[in-house]
């Protein structure tokens, strides 16, 4: 009976306990968050909770009184960071509500050289990111260098090319497939060769032109998401420039295929691919403008979107949906000076429609995210660099990016799947010397340069003219953003450099 008796008071201390919320209770795990503008998941174990605004926060799942609790950021927001204060430890018969995650905007690292062991003159830098593994790709003298960014920093230049080299193009894609393209001497005979990039591992080159026929100029390349790339270069057929396109499957590239007819020159070509493999390519004979498209692995003939004789530099842009756009400058007009056209294809009805003042000023650019079918126009007008964005189905109004002062130079943007946008572009800071400025649209919003002087290259020396292959190159991935450039080392040299938002 006595043991009994014990028994019943143990079970009856037990009730008590729980239902003070001590040894057999359940808690919240909880906190605030603070500076949050994106989407945050944060997780504690296996438990995860979305949040998209400040304020107090609990996870789903209540934990039992003495059990261990670690709250980490599962997936930051994008371009910010966010840090966890007193996010470790035991419940101890209560709920937890003092976690506190505070959330900042990323920061430009600051700028830095890749190749200070080089002897300088380097030109035509490009940037990407290979999932989430940045690289910069430049022509320095006749070779072709790559450096990739890890935790131990900028990789030592890799020289890619046998022979004389020259006309980097590089791209890459959220999946960590990337690919650098460059023109080479083959036997005396300027080819075009490509190097694939997944995950960690370089594989090629492979010739992709034709052997023994002329490249002239440099190679465009596109690569999606789905790891379907495009590559575009002008080759000579023993009569005429012909516009050439050979296609990547993520393994390997496809014979060329002329898309622009025989018997006339082309030049200026522009490409892009979709997720599909659909392709759209572009470019200019003598002042006329004209188009091709790939759907569902057939070439349609060439339609022409400009009959005048004043065309310049075509770009191309292609969705999920096979919605295609060519821009492309009509210069010079006279006393009121360049105008930018547009042209858009209809995948339902199967045409053709073009807008030949569809903004007034010179060098377009476009960028986009062929999934959501986002997509900006940028352009030079009125000594400024404007901006049109295209989503939910309609054209936002333009804005302007650039500081006042100085003209800046021809826009080189990149687009991630969220639609968020950096764009770089060089113009003079207030000293006269030519700097590297980038602008970001996050979340809707434009974060711009607040002046001349908020510029993100080295202080006191020149990025490289314009007019020697010295416009800088910009790249977006992973909330991250790459800008890459040449610039003066302070002694004549130009060495390549980059500046990364981390």
């Amino acid at each position: 009976m006595k043991r009994l008796r014990y028994l019943l008071l143990g079970f009856g201390a037990a009730v008590l306990l729980a239902a003070c919320g001590g040894a057999g209770g359940t808690h919240t795990l909880g906190g605030t968050v603070s500076g949050l503008r994106g989407t945050l998941v944060l997780a504690n174990d296996g438990d995860t909770v979305t949040i998209s605004q400040n304020g107090p926060f609990a996870f789903p799942e209540k934990l039992p009184d003495g059990s261990y609790y670690r709250v980490r950021v599962k997936t930051p927001p994008l371009f910010e960071r966010c840090s966890v204060t007193n996010g470790e430890g035991v419940v101890n018969g209560t709920d937890v509500s003092d976690v506190a995650v505070a959330c900042t905007d990323k920061a430009w690292m600051g700028p830095m050289e890749l190749e200070p062991t080089l002897a300088g003159g380097a030109a035509r830098v490009r940037a990407a990111f290979a999932g989430d593994v940045p690289m910069a790709a430049w022509e320095e003298g006749v070779a072709v260098y790559l450096s990739t960014l890890s935790f131990g920093g900028w990789s030592l230049p890799a020289r890619v090319n046998v022979g004389n080299a020259a006309y980097p193009a590089l791209a890459g894609n959220p999946e960590g497939r990337a690919v650098l393209a460059w023109t080479e001497l083959d036997g005396g005979v300027r080819r075009v060769f490509a190097l694939s990039w997944y995950r960690e591992s370089w594989s090629g080159p492979e010739a992709v032109s034709t052997a023994g026929r002329a490249v002239r100029g440099e190679p465009r390349l596109s690569l999606s998401a789905s790891d379907r790339g495009a590559l575009v270069w002008i080759e000579d057929d023993g009569a005429n420039d012909r516009a050439a396109v050979a296609l990547y499957d993520g393994h390997h590239w496809t014979s060329p295929y002329y898309v622009s007819p025989s018997g006339v020159d082309a030049d200026h070509p522009a490409v892009a691919v979709n997720n599909s493999g659909d392709v759209l390519a572009a470019w200019k004979e003598g002042g006329k403008v004209y188009a091709a498209l790939r759907i569902g692995g057939a070439w349609g003939a060439p339609t022409v979107l400009y009959t005048g004789s004043n065309a310049y530099a075509p770009q191309a842009f292609l969705d999920d949906t096979g919605r295609a756009y060519v821009a492309w400058e009509i210069w010079p007009l006279g006393p009121g000076g360049s105008e930018i056209a547009l042209a858009r294809y209809d995948p339902q009805s199967g045409m053709w429609t073009s807008q030949l003042n569809f903004e007034y000023g010179s060098q377009p650019t476009l960028t986009g995210d062929a999934a959501s079918g986002r997509l900006a126009l940028f352009w030079l007008e009125g000594g400024a660099l404007w901006v049109r964005v295209y989503e939910d189905d309609d054209w936002q109004d333009a804005e302007t990016l650039s500081p006042s002062g100085s003209g800046p130079g021809r826009a080189s943007p990149a687009m991630d799947a969220a639609g968020n946008l950096v764009v770089a572009w060089q113009q003079e800071d207030s000293s006269g010397h030519r700097q590297v400025y980038a602008a970001f649209r996050q979340y809707g919003s434009w974060i711009k340069p607040e002046g001349q002087d908020d510029f993100l290259s080295f202080s006191g020396r020149d990025v490289r003219s314009p007019a020697l292959f010295g416009n800088p190159a910009a790249a977006i991935g992973e909330g991250r953003a790459l800008l890459a450039w040449s610039q003066d080392d302070g002694s004549g040299s130009d060495h390549s450099s980059a500046n990364l938002y981390w």
